[in-house]
């Protein structure tokens, strides 16, 4: 079950998290249409191991694990269009993109063909445009 916290940290103040977690090489199943499209490359993947330390307080190891933040994610996000856009009676080219200031309720990532996981990828870009580090926790302890 993915979750959405806040960690205090020594090193960057309080983050906000949202996690996946994975257990083999399979994501849990509500994030698993999504596994493998090149928007989760830019996610974080953390051991188990790390993370109880974060939760214990013992930060350090979370944190030099983090990949870039989330509004550097959105910065090296291909430019995407809104895959609604041919129908859309709210579709403006400048604002109807991932890298937009202002995410649009409405707007799917063009980055897949199922739904399922253009709905997941915007949640992602939604996530990251709020600030929060989107991170994978491999319950098998690799990172």
């Amino acid at each position: 079950m993915p979750r959405r916290l806040k960690v205090k940290t020594l090193e960057l103040g309080d983050l906000e998290l949202y996690l996946i977690y994975q257990h083999g090489d399979e994501w849990e199943d509500e994030w698993r249409p999504i596994q493998g499209n090149p928007l989760t490359e830019l996610l974080t993947v953390v051991s188990k191991e790390i993370w109880d330390h974060a939760l214990a307080g013992f930060t350090k190891p979370l944190v030099k694990a983090l990949g870039i933040p989330p509004q550097g994610a959105l910065r090296k996000l291909p430019e995407s269009s809104c895959s609604q856009r041919t129908h859309c009676p709210f579709y403006e080219r400048k604002l109807c993109n991932a890298r937009s200031k202002v995410i649009r309720h409405c707007f799917e990532p063009d980055v897949t063909d199922d739904p399922v996981a253009r709905k997941l990828g915007s949640d992602l870009i939604r996530l990251w445009s709020e600030g929060v580090y989107v991170v994978v926790v491999n319950e098998d302890g690799g990172t």
